[in-house]
């Protein structure tokens, strides 16, 4: 949360590198820019939306290939993370107008209150026993 209300406060600017490298995201280059920056002494807001659109660059590279590799058309943004706002729109700028279509939250949060409303739903079906299967 920190990090993405620093980056809010910055203009655009260049992301850092987040390579997607066979079928991991290498983190390296991303935090050495980080380090190097701050060393530099350059601005924490303008590291923030650097830092930010790194990681959404990233995710649309290997969201893509995933897709492609597995014949998938279909996004879904959700969970803890996507409770980064900047991070969900700047991800969704970079994958709109492409072949993916992508589904986000509405009605129900993408963090703990989604899952507890999943949870209840399959509880009301008698599909979850609450053991670990």
């Amino acid at each position: 949360m920190w990090v993405e209300q620093l980056a809010r406060r910055a203009p655009m600017t260049e992301p850092y590198p987040f390579s997607f490298i066979g079928s991991e995201l290498d983190f390296r280059s991303l935090l050495y820019s980080v380090a190097r920056d701050r060393v530099r002494g350059r601005d924490r807001r303008e590291i923030a939306r650097a830092f930010q659109r790194g990681i959404a660059q990233g995710l649309r590279d290997a969201v893509t290939a995933v897709c492609q590799t597995h014949g998938l058309d279909t996004v879904v943004l959700s969970g803890g993370v996507f409770q980064n706002e900047l991070l969900l729109e700047d991800l969704k700028s970079l994958l709109t107008g492409g072949p993916l279509q992508v589904w986000t939250n509405h009605a129900v949060p993408p963090n703990d209150g989604g899952i507890s409303l999943g949870q209840a739903a399959l509880a009301a079906f008698g599909r979850f026993d609450g053991a670990t299967r």
